[in-house]
């Protein structure tokens, strides 16, 4: 028989994956790391189930100036996070029944059709790339 993995530890996964996120912070300029800070940052593998880093935006702003900085933060998911495959951007849609009716601070009550999200691939040349 063998051992169960200490891995199915909540806390402990949490513990890593947050350190993975405040690691990720570092390798930006102080606006985009003060940009990232308002956004929600999380894991979870799409319906295809591609292991995807999701940052969701407070605003349709917000969400236009990842934009601009998004093959940055392309290059840091693919030095920082293997296996990782893309980067979604979520937003919750101006003028939706979600956004006028639910607590936009509680990200974990808002239901997964009320965000309007693109995804970006992550394409990396993974022998030259060191990990």
């Amino acid at each position: 028989m063998l051992p169960q993995p200490i891995f199915g530890d909540r806390s402990l996964t949490q513990a890593f994956y947050q350190a993975v996120i405040d690691r990720f912070y570092d390798g930006f300029n102080l606006s985009t790391q003060a940009l990232l800070a308002e956004c929600t940052l999380g894991f979870a593998p799409s319906p295809e189930g591609v292991k995807t880093f999701f940052i969701v935006a407070p605003t349709l702003v917000a969400a236009e100036q990842i934009i601009a900085e998004i093959d940055s933060i392309l290059q840091r998911v693919a030095e920082l996070m293997a296996g990782v495959g893309q980067v979604g951007l979520c937003v919750i849609p101006p003028g939706s029944e979600c956004s006028e009716s639910g607590d936009r601070q509680s990200s974990e009550k808002v239901p997964a059709d009320c965000l309007a999200c693109k995804f970006f691939s992550i394409f990396c040349d993974c022998e030259t790339t060191d990990r």
